[in-house]
Order: C-alpha cells, then sequence, then structure tokens
C-alpha cells in the first residue's frame, strides 16, 4: 500500500512540474482554479501503517507535495516542489528528480471541498478534502 502511494505522489509530482514547465514566462499571471489550495488525503494500510499526502497548489502556479509516512519504527517525511498547470480537466505537474525535469498529467475534478485526481494512465481515483493550508506551512 505504501508504494502505491508513494507512487501517485511521484505521478502527482511530476504532473505539477508538467505544468510549471509548461508556463514559460507567465510567472506573472495568477492562475484562477478551483484547484488552488490544500488539500489531503489519508489511508491505513493492512498493516496499521497511516500514510498521509498534503498537497498544496498556489496562484503562481508552484505546487508542493508532502508525504507523511507513520510506520511502527517512526514517522518519514518526503517533501517535494514544482510547478503545474490546469487546462481543462487536465492538470500537469513539473518537478525535477536527479537532476531531470518530469511532467506527468493527471484529470481532476473538483465537487465541493472535495479533489478528485487520476493519473492518466491509472486507473485509481485519489480523493482528497480541502484543509487549512496551516497543515502542510509546518513542513514547507
Amino acid at each position: 500500500m505504501k508504494k502505491f502511494y508513494f507512487f501517485l505522489s511521484v505521478m502527482l509530482l511530476a504532473l505539477v512540474s508538467v505544468g510549471v514547465a509548461s508556463c514559460g514566462d507567465d510567472k506573472d499571471e495568477p492562475v484562477n482554479s478551483d484547484i488552488v489550495g490544500t488539500w489531503q488525503v489519508k489511508s491505513i494500510d493492512d498493516d496499521g501503517e497511516a500514510y498521509e499526502n498534503l498537497v498544496q497548489f498556489t496562484k503562481n502556479g508552484k505546487w508542493h507535495s508532502v508525504d507523511i509516512y507513520v510506520e511502527y519504527d517512526g514517522t518519514d517525511v518526503d517533501v517535494e516542489h514544482g510547478t503545474y498547470s490546469v487546462s481543462g480537466n487536465k492538470l500537469m505537474v513539473t518537478y525535477t528528480d536527479d537532476g531531470h525535469s518530469i511532467t506527468e498529467t493527471f484529470t481532476y475534478e473538483v465537487k465541493g471541498n472535495k479533489l478528485m485526481l487520476s493519473y492518466m494512465d491509472y486507473p485509481v481515483v485519489l480523493t482528497y478534502n480541502r484543509v487549512s493550508d496551516s497543515l502542510i506551512e509546518k513542513y514547507l
């Protein structure tokens, strides 16, 4: 289960990176999208290990992702940063991994305080809840 969430988090990070790269010199133009804000998903696997992912999309086209793994031997926190862009129901994220720029594309839908994300080639939909920005800011 942990590998699955790590895989999805990496994909989301990559997607955000792609969006930023495609923005080019439009750094000063704010993103007007219902995706702007901080979102959270939590789960507990069969072994009782907890996973939490916080993702924040800012008006200036940047995103931050924090993965929190609570296991029997402690807590691991992984923080990623990148850029993103939105086109219709497509979310493109861009990030850097080992010096390489990676861009990934997701489909998304916002309904009230829920964000549903799915990786383009993966049939699983993750549902995030809108949360206060203060939940992620302590990790940034």
